[in-house]
């Protein structure tokens, strides 16, 4: 049996596999028809994890108390944004009456990085360097997943340990609880040296350092309409094929072919 001219096909089959498997693998992040292609942060390989931080370009009211108004916000401001082909799912960095902002989106030990690769904190956890430890790297402001930059206050109802807060530091250095809130949607009035405070929202500021890009100590109206900061689930850097491995076996097997097809004709020749 003459096995050269179907193996001829497969080889070019294979060919053309590979090609578009490099094709793919080199287009892959470039282009994206649900929104912004996330990119591996440089320096991470293998299996490695991480998060994504962004502030969103969009702003909204802090009226609401659900959660859930503040997840959904950030998810439709990302836009679809996905990383090696799947849709990512955001959380908004957001407290409230019932819902602290570390629960909201979890603790974790993995880097936190922009879109374009800055890294701003060791983990999202309570760790040195972490989101909630205190100082972490925020030197510059948290830009939008465009990579866009915005100053001012941003909405978080929450303190820098990434809860909310309960308790209030006096001048003597003693503490006193806070009989309302300072969470997303609080609708309570307090009084704080002779001052009424009502519908009042503790509020951070874009790109400052220490606590403050969490909590300036300061609150703000919950009808006014600010920024929120989001955070990414854990991504997991995803092994790409060499290219160049990919291509090597293309040529391999073109070539092959080539020497069977002429050992058939040779062996024609002769019969």
């Amino acid at each position: 049996m003459n096995l050269g001219p179907r193996f001829n096909r497969f080889a070019k089959a294979a060919f053309f596999a590979t090609v578009l498997t490099v094709s793919h693998v080199i287009c892959q992040g470039s282009a994206s028809a649900g929104g912004v292609v996330i990119q591996t942060p440089v320096g991470l390989q293998g299996t490695d994890k991480f998060r994504i931080i962004f502030v969103t370009p969009g702003t909204i009211q802090a009226t609401s108390s659900d959660i859930k108004t503040y997840n959904d916000f950030v998810n439709s401001q990302a836009a679809g944004a996905t990383y090696e082909g799947a849709t990512i799912h955001w959380s908004a960095i957001v407290s409230t009456d019932t819902v602290n902002a570390r629960d909201n989106i979890g603790l974790t030990n993995s880097g936190v990085y922009m879109a374009d690769g800055t890294k701003v904190a060791t983990a999202a956890n309570t760790v040195p360097g972490g989101l909630w430890w205190g100082d972490p790297l925020l030197a510059d402001p948290v830009k939008d997943l465009n990579g866009n930059t915005y100053s001012g206050s941003v909405w978080t109802g929450t303190c820098g340990i990434g809860t909310e807060y309960v308790t209030m530091a006096l001048p003597d250095g003693s503490n006193t609880k806070i009989l309302a809130s300072w969470g997303a949607g609080n609708s309570t009035n307090f009084t704080s040296g002779g001052i009424s405070y009502a519908n009042q929202v503790e509020v951070g500021n874009i790109g400052g350092g220490g606590y403050s890009w969490v909590s300036t100590g300061f609150v703000t109206l919950n009808t006014s309409a600010l920024h929120v900061y989001a955070i990414s689930d854990v991504l997991t850097v995803v092994p790409e094929p060499s290219t160049f491995m990919i291509s090597g076996l293309g040529i391999f097997m073109v070539g092959f072919a080539q020497k069977l097809r002429k050992r058939n004709g040779n062996a024609s020749l002769d019969s």
